[in-house]
């Protein structure tokens, strides 16, 4: 018997009448999760969906955190830089 798909919502998929969402999406989070934190396909394979979102949560937080970080760096830099050009006009 054929697998039938049908769209139940903009991503949720029903599929032998459970629902689920489209495998792109799931695959696009099983690369984002094994590219981080540098996961073998069977360990992912073995996660469920609530399980990939939390570490997708955590890729979140990462990568806020990282960015965070870079912002106070960078206004670290223009401010050094801004105070050597008012230093070189006295």
């Amino acid at each position: 018997m054929p697998l039938m798909r049908t769209h139940i919502q903009r991503s949720i998929c029903r599929t032998g009448g459970s629902i689920s969402r489209p495998p792109e999406e799931i695959y696009r989070e099983a690369a984002d999760i094994a590219y981080y934190f540098h996961w073998g396909r069977q360990e992912l394979a073995e996660m469920n969906g609530k399980e990939r979102q939390v570490w997708l949560k955590q890729i979140n937080r990462i990568h806020q955190a990282q960015k965070e970080q870079r912002i106070k760096e960078n206004e670290a830099q223009i401010k050094m830089i801004q105070t050597a050009k008012n230093e070189e006009t006295e």
